[in-house]
């Protein structure tokens, strides 16, 4: 097997190595450029540091690498599904987290499916250690039309604290670009994903800090959902379990059924 870098290929031959990658996978990944371009630019996908795994010279997995300060985030891994069960996994991330040590990077970190028992063991078997747990929900708030602003992600970035998971972390927010839009209701603010789509992707959520727990929260999420009537609402598995249940379930949501687990490898000495 040789690793080359993502970069070699165009963004569409990408999108579909992602997608043969993710075939038979918890969730359906499509093979669509434009989704695989903004995953790469919102979630700061280095392309020059992610990896085409090839064999034979056929390409048969990839491994997207995220890159913020000195932290390195494995953004997606997945293998071909003719060449699954041949202990490729290893093989294709070890030579990553070398890299990144190399580099001077701290600290290594992904989101794993907790359901998916394989890559959880494979990745602990690397060294990777729990550092929690992560949830989602998704529900239809009761429609309460409003006036909603569209404002700049970036509104809610500022009102979100350090320490969140990568994909909802504050640098990310404040990178999204169209089709991701932000909307504005008094003191709250939410950022959604495409509103084309069948269901409203809630990517973050915040208060003003003089304003939490006095409801606008819930009622921005039933503005929204007045504004896009008859779509149901999901929260994915990316919220730190313990810190948001009171509010989504009191909101009319439920539980989704898969959870992830965030792992970290510390890269220094």
């Amino acid at each position: 097997m040789d690793l080359t870098p993502a970069s070699e290929l165009p963004l569409h031959s990408l999108s579909t190595l992602f997608a043969r990658a993710f075939e038979g996978y918890f969730v359906t990944i499509p093979d669509a450029p434009l989704l695989f371009d903004a995953r790469v630019r919102g979630e700061h996908i280095s392309l020059a540091d992610s990896r085409i795994a090839r064999v034979d010279g056929e390409p048969v997995g990839l491994v997207l690498m995220a890159r913020r300060g000195r932290v390195s985030r494995v953004a997606g891994m997945g293998i071909v599904s003719t060449h699954r069960n041949r202990k490729l996994g290893g093989a294709m991330l070890l030579p990553l987290m070398e890299e990144a040590r190399a580099r001077g990077d701290t600290r290594m970190q992904l989101e794993v499916i907790e359901q998916n028992l394989p890559a959880v063991k494979l990745y602990e078997r690397l060294g990777f250690q729990r550092v929690r747990r992560l949830v989602g929900f998704m529900g239809t708030p009761t429609p309460e039309p409003a006036a909603l602003e569209e404002v700049d992600p970036l509104v809610c970035a500022r009102l979100l604290p350090e320490g969140l998971p990568w994909q909802v972390a504050p640098a990310t927010l404040a990178g999204l670009a169209l089709p991701s839009r932000a909307f504005r209701l008094g003191p709250a603010v939410a950022v959604l994903g495409d509103v084309s789509a069948p269901t409203l992707a809630l990517r973050a959520l915040a208060v003003e800090p003089e304003a939490r727990g006095q409801g606008a929260g819930r009622r921005l999420l039933r503005a929204l959902a007045a504004a896009w009537p008859g779509k149901p609402m999901a929260v994915s598995a990316i919220v730190p379990e313990g810190r948001c249940e009171r509010f989504f379930l009191g909101a009319g949501f439920s539980p989704l059924a898969l959870s992830q687990l965030e792992l970290a490898h510390s890269l220094t000495p």
